[in-house]
């Protein structure tokens, strides 16, 4: 399946380009080639399966959870800190494990660290119930590339090609039915 990008724009008028996964369990992939185009103002040669195939030589990837066959479990965090290093994207700084399932959940955003050529990839973790019941069914990746002038955190959204701009610092994201907690971030900048 080839790439599919999707013109979006935010609050401010600026345009933004997200690439739609091509695959149910692929948004990391989109997300790392999504980071690789914002670093260098230009789109990849790689595309999502180019990026695969690089993920793939790493333990946690997607391609190694479909081998059994099925659309696979997506790619575990510690292949992507592997990935983006390989593929020539900087990680200057980090956040996380965090999880509302091992209190306290303190999340912050280092709003200062996303901008201009200096996007942010985030995983995302979904959770359902509350309390001591609350689990975490599934994870998903989105990319902040930018902070509004009010001071919102854009989204790229890769499963359906969407643009969300986070007004709390609470560090939720609910989106595709799903209620969903920041667990992780790679700052570019």
């Amino acid at each position: 399946m080839a790439t599919e990008y999707l013109r979006r724009t935010d609050s401010d008028g600026k345009t933004h380009y997200i690439d739609k996964q091509d695959e149910p369990m692929s948004c990391a992939l989109a997300c790392i080639g999504m980071v690789w185009d914002q670093t260098r103002s230009q789109c990849s040669v790689l595309g999502e399966s180019g990026y695969k195939a690089v993920s793939g030589t790493f333990p946690g990837s997607l391609l190694a959870s479909q081998t059994g066959g099925g659309i696979g479990s997506g790619t575990d965090f510690t292949n992507v800190t592997t990935t983006l290093a390989t593929v020539g994207v900087v990680v200057r700084a980090t956040y996380g494990l965090a999880s509302p399932l091992l209190p306290p959940y303190n999340f912050t955003w280092q709003k200062n660290r996303i901008g201009t050529r200096h996007p942010a990839l985030v995983l995302v973790g979904w959770y359902r119930g509350a309390g001591a019941a609350m689990t975490r069914p599934a994870g998903h990746y989105v990319v902040a590339p930018r902070v509004t002038s009010k001071g919102w955190v854009v989204i790229l959204d890769p499963f359906t090609g969407t643009l969300h701009e986070l007004h709390g610092s609470r560090g939720q994201y609910n989106n595709h039915g799903s209620r969903g907690f920041i667990e992780y971030i790679w700052y570019t900048g």
